[in-house]
C-alpha cells in the first residue's frame, strides 16, 4: 500500500491541475477591489498619507494579477477555464481602486473649510 501511495505522489500525472486552481477567484478579486476602493477614497478624504500603505498593498495584488493576465501562456488559458469576466475584473478592478481615491479626493476639496 505504501509503495502505491508513493508512486501517485511522485508521479506529476496524478498530480495535474488547472490554471485556474492556482489563481484568485473571481469572488477574490472583486473583495480587493470593494475593500480597495473604500480604503482608497476613506484615506484620500480623511488622511491623504494613508494613500502610502493602501495604494502599494492593493496595487501589488493587482499587479500580479495582471502580469498573470497578460501572460502569452496563462492568460488565454484563464480565459478559457473562467471567462470573459474573469478577464475583465482583473482588469477594472485596479481602474475602480483608482478611482474611489479620486472620488475621496473629490469629496475632500469639495469639503475643504476655507482659510478666511
Amino acid at each position: 500500500m505504501r509503495a502505491l501511495v508513493a508512486i501517485i505522489a511522485l508521479c506529476p500525472v496524478f498530480a495535474y491541475a488547472e490554471v485556474m486552481d492556482k489563481e484568485h477567484s473571481l469572488f477574490a478579486i472583486l473583495l480587493w477591489c470593494a475593500f480597495g476602493a473604500v480604503a482608497t477614497a476613506l484615506a484620500a478624504r480623511y488622511q491623504p498619507w494613508l494613500l502610502l500603505l493602501v495604494l502599494p498593498s492593493v496595487g501589488f495584488h493587482f499587479a500580479g494579477q495582471v502580469v498573470e493576465v497578460l501572460d502569452p501562456n496563462v492568460g488565454p488559458a484563464m480565459a478559457a477555464e473562467a471567462g470573459v469576466l474573469y478577464i475583465f475584473a482583473s482588469w477594472v478592478a485596479p481602474v475602480l481602486v483608482l478611482a474611489g481615491g479620486g472620488i475621496g479626493f473629490f469629496f475632500r476639496f469639495r469639503y475643504a473649510k476655507a482659510n478666511l
